[in-house]
């Protein structure tokens, strides 16, 4: 079958990508106005624009009326996409799915209870087939056509074993396939990076050096950077309305960056994430053997600033709504836990892009 077109978007042109980073009581996907006229935009791409709002991964979030960090609330209730009566045909020729109780072949909810089983059942109902066909998901798993359904019907049942409802596991799956085809592109000439440059697999974190998210997940991507080869590049996102220390610090990481000394005091940074004021900003410039008026002067730049605006606003541009958020060959990766199979899976495909 022919893939599904992706929508490829760049983050420094693209004229619908804005977002403000004034917080909204509700989280909001705000990735693109839908064109019913594109292929791209039928189905679950539709249905994702449609929910209004995805589960989201631990992050920190700006909340200016109280100055706390906050999660965003769960998403808001939205009808699920209408689905052919069960046993009549569908357009496409196939027959509507069987009753909920029983799970297509493959689908392996033995760890699941009677309950989720049958949330999960709903849920494939429901849900319209991944690959876009006028079906449902359970219709696209019987027909094993779709090459991402069983992975995504997985994806599900291990949200259900996590206790996640079943609003929750539908926004993670649609989430998910709106990862799957979307695709954003950074510039990344100015922003720190380790890796090597002929990787094929590249992943960009917009981060914050006071957001404790951010600090906890730090080793473990730099640990998967070391073990995968990946090239990883990192981006400035300071929430200045709850870190008031965030954006200095993002300046002097800057600093250090112009003496070749960015990721050393990118970890100095996240180590004494509760000491962020200007003295030990300096602090850790002598630590490293940086020279201290020029790194003075470097954090105190026009450029510094400039460049942590850019930053914030290419972020902006493709909606990030809190941090850390990484992105992986330009595709969204919302929860650190998933970044190891983001990784692996992007190394599969630029092989086979090459292989053709």
């Amino acid at each position: 079958m022919k893939p599904k077109p992706r929508r490829v978007v760049n983050a420094a042109t693209h004229p619908d990508h804005t977002m403000s980073r004034t917080p909204s009581p509700e989280p909001s996907f705000e990735t693109s106005r839908p064109d019913l006229a594109n292929p791209a935009w039928r189905g679950p791409a539709l249905a994702l624009w449609l929910l209004g709002a995805a589960i989201t991964a631990l992050a920190c979030r700006p909340n200016p009326a109280s100055g706390a960090e906050v999660q965003a609330p769960p998403p808001a209730s939205t009808p699920a996409p209408q689905q052919p009566p069960q046993g009549t045909a569908t357009p496409g020729g196939d027959k509507a799915s069987p009753a909920p109780g029983a799970l297509p072949p493959g689908v392996d909810a033995k760890d699941l209870d009677p309950d989720e089983r049958r949330v999960l059942g709903e849920i494939l109902d429901e849900q319209f087939d991944p690959c876009g066909k006028p079906r449902s998901f359970r219709a696209s798993l019987v027909a094993k056509d779709c090459p991402g359904a069983p992975r995504l019907a997985e994806l599900c049942v291990k949200a259900l074993q996590k206790g996640r409802s079943k609003r929750e596991v539908v926004a993670v799956l649609l989430r998910e396939i709106e990862r799957l085809n979307s695709v954003v592109s950074f510039d990344l000439a100015e922003s720190p990076g380790v890796g090597d440059p002929s990787a094929k697999v590249t992943v960009v974190v917009f981060s914050d050096f006071e957001c404790p998210y951010c600090r906890k997940s730090a080793d473990p991507m730099r640990a998967l950077q070391k073990k995968h080869g990946y090239r990883l590049f990192f981006k400035y996102y300071p929430l200045k309305e709850t870190h008031p220390n965030a954006e200095p610090a993002a300046r002097a990481a800057f600093a250090a960056h112009k003496q070749g000394r960015f990721w050393e005091m990118h970890d100095l940074l996240f180590a004494n994430q509760t000491k962020l004021e200007w003295k030990d900003l300096a602090g850790y410039a002598r630590k490293l053997g940086l020279d201290p008026a020029r790194f003075k002067a470097d954090a105190d730049s026009e450029a510094a600033r400039k460049r942590v605006d850019a930053d914030i606003a290419e972020g902006d541009q493709v909606g990030i709504d809190g941090t850390p958020t990484v992105y992986v060959n330009g595709r969204r990766c919302d929860e650190i836990d998933n970044l190891e199979q983001a990784v692996l899976e992007a190394s599969k495909e630029a092989a086979k892009e090459a292989g053709r």
